[in-house]
């Protein structure tokens, strides 16, 4: 009897992309970008050289691309957080710096991603202004999030700003920090004294 053949998967465009950009994270783990290629992304995946040439216009877009998977799965992660925590405002605020301190992020792989690409942002226009745009999307929920323990605890909307900047580059720290040390209870410590700090800001008279 004939061996049956295996049936032909056609990709749309949207899918090819979404596996070139999954492979490129991949590598990224491996080699960082200064040593990422197309011919790399190809020699790991299943993916010939002539779907990502035909996909992306250059290693930048690429690299874009990928920076904007490294941040979505960062973001899906928080909003299933949220989802199951407590309603309360500052229990929303202590889940969503939470999320991104999570073994899952906390893994060196994934950081040294994240490390190489805030790095390819001041090598590259196109990269920074993504990471621009992404880096004001997480600072907005966290606002968001900050407003509604400003109303909560009847402090004054003039505080969420200056809590945003602090905790915002407290957060910075906190990544690099544990690429240095790998120490858990600094960051526990680090995302404990940002909730400190939001609880020992003063009601608005």
């Amino acid at each position: 009897m004939a061996q049956e053949r295996k049936a032909h998967v056609v990709r749309s465009s949207q899918e090819r992309r979404a596996e070139i950009v999954e492979a490129a994270f991949l590598c990224l783990q491996e080699y960082g970008y200064a040593k990422l290629t197309a011919r790399k992304i190809a020699e790991h995946s299943n993916i010939s050289l002539g779907h990502i040439t035909y996909h992306f216009k250059d290693m930048k877009e690429v690299l874009v691309e990928t920076y904007r998977y490294a941040s979505l799965t960062l973001f899906e992660a928080t909003q299933r957080d949220l989802g199951r925590s407590s309603k309360s405002p500052i229990e929303q605020l202590r889940v969503f710096l939470g999320t991104g301190f999570s073994k899952a992020f906390l893994k060196r792989d994934y950081l040294r991603v994240r490390i190489d690409l805030w790095s390819a942002a001041l090598a590259y226009d196109e990269i920074a202004t993504v990471e621009r745009e992404l880096y004001e999307s997480y600072r907005s929920q966290l606002s968001e999030l900050l407003r509604n323990v400003a109303v909560d605890r009847q402090i004054g909307p003039d505080a969420v700003t200056p809590l945003a900047d602090t905790i915002m580059a407290t957060l910075d720290g906190l990544w690099l920090d544990w690429e240095r040390r790998h120490d858990e209870a600094a960051i526990q410590n680090g995302l404990d004294g940002c909730i400190a700090l939001v609880n020992a800001t003063p009601p608005a008279r």
